[in-house]
């Protein structure tokens, strides 16, 4: 804060002095090396104040770049999340669906197992039955 008052009272001081050293030149009146020197000083404060205004287009610029590439990675980050957020749901509904169908298959196979065992039992039986009939006669 105090530079910025200090500075502003220093270029005031070159303006003020610079416009009193041209009045003095349209006048035709001879100036001195010192106040040479203050309109050098002016015209250097007047360059850098170019060159500082320049500076801070150049940052406020590449800071708007930033902002920019900022709001499009944050929109690219969001719609990944939005597309594996959905990818991850549908392949959770997958995997409900195949463990339902993994459940039906394991019934099945448990019936079919049933079956056999029942046929294999009645096979057995059958023919042990047949052969004590059959030893029988």
């Amino acid at each position: 804060m105090t530079e910025a008052v200090i500075t502003s009272v220093i270029q005031e001081a070159l303006r003020q002095a610079s416009e009193r050293i041209a009045k003095k030149i349209t006048e035709g009146k001879r100036i001195t090396d010192t106040e040479v020197i203050i309109l050098l000083l002016d015209q250097m404060n007047k360059r850098m104040e170019i060159m500082n205004d320049s500076l801070n287009k150049r940052i406020d610029d590449t800071n708007a770049r930033i902002d920019d590439l900022s709001v499009s990675l944050n929109q690219r980050i969001d719609d990944l999340n939005a597309s594996l957020s959905q990818r991850i749901e549908d392949n959770s509904e997958k995997i409900s669906e195949l463990r339902q169908e993994i459940s039906l298959l394991r019934q099945e196979i448990s019936s079919i197992k049933s079956d056999v065992i029942k046929l294999m039992k009645e096979k057995l039986f059958g023919e042990e039955s047949e052969a004590s009939s059959s030893g029988n006669k």
